[in-house]
């Protein structure tokens, strides 16, 4: 998740680095830091930080740590990223094979979103399925490609991945 701070700072020596300090404590990366020095309003300076971090709980701690070290947020957003995924099935895949493929990547965690789309052709015995969703950490990508993997090896469809890359 990437967060967008806004902080006001009291104007002494080593304010920066204790409000940056609970950012590298939980593993949070900073991308940037903007230092409006010029600007004193009531003893205090504006610094817009922007850093990413790897959950919700991990801002919370670094939120915590800024309201006990007397850092005051004046303005914070974030944005959470996604990492999509796209798979075609082809074979013999029924509605039940589908649910369960459904399930299978759903327990998998860290999920934001999945579809399935299925076609079957009426002239032939051929049926496909386009499996595409997000994820919310990239780890989970490879997850989800191993789940379908063994899915296609028990079952006997065949797995054409990286379709989005």
């Amino acid at each position: 998740m990437r967060v967008y701070a806004d902080l006001r700072l009291k104007d002494v020596p080593g304010q920066l680095v204790r409000a940056l300090e609970p950012i590298s404590i939980s593993d949070g990366n900073i991308v940037g830091v903007v230092h409006h020095h010029e600007a004193v309003t009531g003893g205090r300076i504006t610094v817009h930080v922007t850093f990413e971090v790897n959950s919700q709980r991990m801002l919370e701690h670094i939120l915590e740590a800024w309201k006990k070290g007397e850092v005051d947020v004046a303005q914070l957003s974030s944005m959470l990223e996604t990492f999509e995924f796209e798979h075609l099935l082809v074979g013999e895949l029924s509605p039940s094979d589908l649910r369960e493929i459904g399930e299978g990547i759903e327990s998998i965690g860290d999920l934001d979103s999945v579809e399935i789309r299925y076609s079957v052709s009426p002239s032939a015995d051929e049926k496909a399925a386009m499996v595409v969703g997000k994820m919310k950490q990239k780890s989970g990508l490879g997850r989800v490609e191993d789940f379908l993997r063994q899915r296609a090896m028990q079952s006997g469809f065949i797995l054409i991945s990286g379709l989005g890359d």
